[in-house]
């Protein structure tokens, strides 16, 4: 059943998301060739009228905007999915499905998980399309290369798994973001009026409660372990052991908390669901 609620979840998502992407690319093309038109025009000493000009500055207006949306909306699609399937009129309908309270909840968070991906992939060819040229990938690992080797004199050795592991970073945070949003949308289920401020009161909340305890936690073990983290801020080989820590540390803290959070919001939507 979780599979056929993905698959309904993507239907109803691509007709936003589809759309959007499609008139951001076609904007980044258009974009590219009026760049290439005004380059050419520098080029050859030629000036445009200012009107002109003026015009031509709509598309970078346009551009920005659909980033922008691109960016934007692939979160609060997310979150606002979840708010009107599970918390209005649409619920009666979900909750009769002979599914769990967990599976509609994974069924959202997957769905969002992979269009944040698919965001971030448009957002780099639309990126590739404006300035991308022969000499671009030359350019890139030059520079990468020099990057690298600077890191690397530091005691920073920048690998492929360190790669991966900031992309495993990276998506845990965003699925942390996620469960949160989720968790203060659950919570609207103890208002009877004013969900809205309930809602963004509770998210408010659960962000600055988690913020807090993490910095705790942190200020106390750098205390408790000054004494070796200065030890490998100085040696070049525990630096890297040091760097692990903190990404792996940091993924550590945000699957517990959003595992504390997922709970809570499943016992929210399984004991305590108030639809009114």
């Amino acid at each position: 059943m979780l599979k056929k609620l993905i698959r309904y979840e993507f239907q109803a998502t691509a007709r936003i998301f589809l759309p959007l992407y499609g008139a951001f690319l076609a904007m980044s093309l258009l974009l590219r060739l009026v760049m290439t038109v005004q380059e050419a025009q520098n080029w050859q000493g030629a000036k445009l009228p200012a009107w002109l000009n003026l015009l031509l500055a709509i598309p970078v207006l346009l551009y920005v905007a659909l980033f922008i949306a691109t960016v934007v909306m692939t979160f609060v699609v997310a979150v606002y999915r979840f708010y009107k399937n599970l918390m209005t009129e649409e619920g009666y309908l979900m909750f009769t499905l002979p599914v769990k309270p967990i599976q509609l909840m994974n069924s959202k968070l997957i769905v969002a998980l992979v269009w944040t991906v698919l965001s971030a992939l448009v957002c780099f060819l639309s990126l590739m399309i404006l300035i991308f040229t022969p000499d671009l990938p030359g350019a890139i690992a030059y520079w990468w290369q020099i990057f690298v080797t600077g890191a690397a004199s530091e005691g920073l050795y920048l690998t492929t798994g360190i790669l991966v592991e900031l992309i495993v970073a990276v998506l845990v945070s965003c699925a942390g973001f996620f469960v949160q949003a989720y968790t203060a949308v659950a919570a609207t289920n103890f208002s009877d009026s004013h969900k809205g401020l309930m809602g963004v009161g509770a998210y408010l909340v659960i962000n600055f409660a988690s913020q807090m305890i993490f910095s705790i936690l942190l200020f106390i073990g750098g205390i408790t372990l000054y004494p070796q983290i200065e030890s490998m801020l100085n040696n070049s080989q525990d630096l890297m052991w040091l760097f692990h820590l903190t990404i792996w540390g940091s993924v550590a803290w945000t699957v517990a908390i959003s595992a504390v959070l997922y709970a809570g919001t499943h016992w929210i939507l399984k004991k305590k669901l108030n639809l009114n």
